[in-house]
């Protein structure tokens, strides 16, 4: 399916909030089938008998709205969703005042509930269902979400990039699987001996449109110690650092993608990025197959 970039000046039977569309159900569903993206801002008690069946859809509770919605996409056009309709607008709000463009969102006005009213298509567990809802919602707050499970790829995969100083190649893959991943995984980054961000390395990434200039860099042993876990683990030092590249402990699945370290690039300043920019070019193209594989 391609993907919607914006509303094309679509007016709809609703009113406008702040210059953005209130969409019913059956509008939004249009949007989704020709390719827009649906952000579920629901809590994950609240997806257990029912999720919206949307081609494209990112998962993202309200409750890590606040820290997390910088990682959705810009150039898209999005559809926010909720229960009943009480988050989608303030969401929105938020996304506004981030600098993202009205004709690129729109509120699913009446949420999950009118959806559904509406007949419109939705995941559901029988079984959970067959439990009742309060043997369901008590499950899932202290267990997976089975729905979030079965339904493809409604669960982000977690990935874990790697290399000594996490000053450069890390950071990089990491920027391109928030850009590319399309809310199916969700990206970090970490090194040996944490560092400064390579200058060389922000610069390469802002020719892209992509600012990691306000990055910190991440010990590998803090996000040990604080007992984060992966589904997916690339190592990304070069063939002569190997030996010194960091591993993380579990039961992650290992990847090893081996590039030249922009901080020994020698040479003048342009000598220096062109050698940057093929790192960077190999390290997104590397991302971009790892998306496609699903891992």
């Amino acid at each position: 399916m391609e993907i919607l970039r914006d509303f094309g000046g679509f007016e709809g039977g609703l009113p406008k909030t702040d210059g953005v569309l209130n969409l019913s159900p059956r509008e939004a569903r249009a949007f989704l089938d020709r390719g827009a993206l649906l952000v579920d801002l629901r809590e994950a008690y609240e997806t257990n008998f029912r999720v919206f069946d949307a081609e494209r859809l990112r998962y993202l509770p309200w409750s890590r709205f606040g820290a997390h919605h910088g990682e959705l996409p810009r150039d898209e056009a999005l559809v926010l969703a909720d229960a009943a309709g009480l988050y989608g607008r303030e969401a929105i709000r938020i996304l506004l005042a981030e600098g993202y463009s009205p004709s690129r969102l729109a509120n699913l006005v009446g949420g999950m509930i009118d959806w559904d009213r509406e007949g419109l298509p939705v995941g559901k567990d029988v079984s959970y269902e067959l439990q009742g809802q309060c043997a369901c919602k008590l499950k899932t707050r202290i267990g997976g979400n089975p729905l979030m499970e079965k339904h493809g790829g409604l669960t982000m995969t977690k990935v874990l990039f790697l290399c000594v100083h996490n000053s450069a190649r890390s950071q990089m893959a990491e920027a391109f699987l928030r850009k590319h991943g399309e809310g199916r995984f969700e990206a970090a980054s970490a090194g040996l001996e944490p560092g400064k961000l390579n200058p060389f390395v922000v610069r390469a990434m802002a020719e892209l449109g992509i600012d990691i200039s306000g990055n910190a860099t991440k010990s590998v042993f803090d996000l040990a110690a604080a007992g984060e876990r992966y589904d997916v683990v690339v190592t990304v030092c070069s063939k002569e650092a190997a030996e010194r590249c960091p591993v993380f402990p579990g039961p992650a699945r290992k990847l090893h993608w081996p590039f030249d370290d922009p901080s020994a690039m020698k040479g003048s300043d342009e000598e220096v990025m062109a050698g940057v920019r093929r790192v960077r070019d190999g390290i997104e193209e590397a991302v971009l197959g790892l998306v496609r594989s699903g891992v």
